[in-house]
């Protein structure tokens, strides 16, 4: 029997790998404790990981799209 991929799963895998390329982009400066299911909640606001993956994932892979937020607010 074939296995049929569950579009959900494969979201959440993403926003998983992000928030992994993040954190090592950061030099893991960042405590997991403020990572949530689709944000990073941070001292000064939240991160929205959805709408920062929407904007920019039709011109950047993950791992650039990693480095664009950790350069955007300065993790």
């Amino acid at each position: 029997m074939e296995k049929v991929a569950d579009p959900l799963l494969n979201k959440l895998q993403l926003l998983q790998d992000l928030k992994f390329l993040i954190d090592q982009g950061s030099g893991h400066r960042l405590d997991y404790r403020r990572f949530r299911i689709f944000e990073i909640r941070l001292t000064t606001g939240v991160i929205d990981l959805v709408a920062e993956y929407q904007m920019y994932a039709s011109k950047y892979t993950l791992t650039e799209i990693a480095n664009l937020i950790v350069q955007k607010y300065q993790l």
